[in-house]
């Protein structure tokens, strides 16, 4: 039953009409009747109580709810930052962290093998020095006057009485070992020179790479590695402990809307059986307030001829088996014959 409000039943008192009782039976009925005005007017207070107590249910549900809702949306915010920034960012420190370890470890290994070089170079650089000195030197003593014979014996040098006849005997006498002494000569006295230009640029690049190394200051990176890995951690231990306030916060605020779902589904319940025992009332008050006697209706009780000359004929059958029932319950004797209401 669907009841607006609980001022629709208003209820009077045991009279209904305000009609004084005159006999017992109206007495009766009418203590009847005021007894159920007073339950009435009870179970009316009882379900306005009930509205209210169910408004307010509903109303702290929708608030419960609304904080249920907002605080899950904060929560997954987090976690989702958690999820998709702060385990990104622990992983991707510890993976520059190796990065740097092994940029540190290979920039230690260039330095060595660059210093080796360019200890090397210099090393090479005075060889050369020396090996350009020997040549000078050997250029020297062949261009000396007292090795003319020997020049002159191994082809390098040509003297005044020579002529082709002699070249080619000079040339059928050398030992095929000398045949190219004059070119050996030539290579000793020319390429060392060639070779000394050469260390020094090796030697001026591995010194000017050692130089750029070295302003690069690439063990830098590590100091920057620990700050960044010293932020992130911050950072993430900020995400990981709102997440965990969070979760706490979200877990209060599901037991507190799951409670607000119980009272208001309780509440509802209890105003849905209210109404109903306030109407099982109004309709007994109305019953017995305005009832209508159907046992002599038509039957001329009310000032009309009804259809049957004996009009209470009816009337009488039923009062008979009202009487038969209630002796079978409180006698042991067998009830009366009723054949005439047969």
């Amino acid at each position: 039953m669907s009841i607006e409000s609980s001022g629709s039943w208003e209820p009077k008192n045991g009279n209904c009409n305000d009609a004084e009782a005159e006999t017992a039976t109206q007495k009766t009925i009418h203590l009847l009747k005021e007894e159920y005005c007073k339950r009435l007017k009870g179970k009316v207070a009882e379900l306005g109580e009930s509205e209210l107590t169910y408004d307010g249910a509903v109303m702290s549900y929708q608030k419960k709810k609304c904080a249920f809702v907002k605080t899950e949306k904060n929560y997954l915010l987090v976690r989702n930052l958690e999820l998709k920034i702060g385990v990104e960012l622990i992983t991707a420190s510890e993976e520059i962290k190796k990065n740097v370890t092994a940029d540190i470890s290979q920039n230690d290994a260039l330095v060595l093998a660059l210093k080796a070089v360019v200890k090397t170079a210099k090393e090479a650089k005075a060889k050369f020095g020396e090996l350009r000195e020997a040549a000078g030197k050997l250029d020297g003593c062949r261009k000396d006057s007292c090795s003319a014979v020997q020049m002159k014996i191994l082809g390098c040098s040509e003297g005044d009485d020579c002529n082709d006849n002699n070249k080619q005997e000079d040339s059928a006498r050398r030992p095929d070992p000398c045949r190219n002494v004059c070119q050996i000569l030539d290579d000793l006295i020319t390429i060392p020179d060639g070779l000394s230009q050469d260390i020094d640029i090796i030697f001026n690049s591995a010194a000017e790479i050692v130089g750029i190394q070295s302003f690069s200051n690439i063990k830098s990176l590590e100091k920057f590695q620990q700050d960044f890995a010293a932020n992130a951690k911050a950072f993430d231990d900020l995400i990981l402990a709102q997440m965990t306030s969070g979760g706490v916060s979200l877990k209060k605020a599901q037991e507190d809307f799951v409670l607000a779902t119980k009272t208001v589904t309780q509440s509802g319940y209890a105003l849905y059986n209210k109404r109903n025992e306030v109407g099982t009332l109004d309709e007994t008050k109305d019953y017995l307030c305005h009832h209508e006697c159907k046992c002599i209706s038509g039957c001329g009780c009310d000032g009309e001829k009804g259809e049957d000359d004996n009009r209470l004929k009816k009337c009488k059958c039923d009062i008979c088996d009202i009487c038969k029932e209630v002796t079978e319950v409180y006698s042991c004797e067998n009830p009366s014959d009723n054949s005439s209401c047969d």
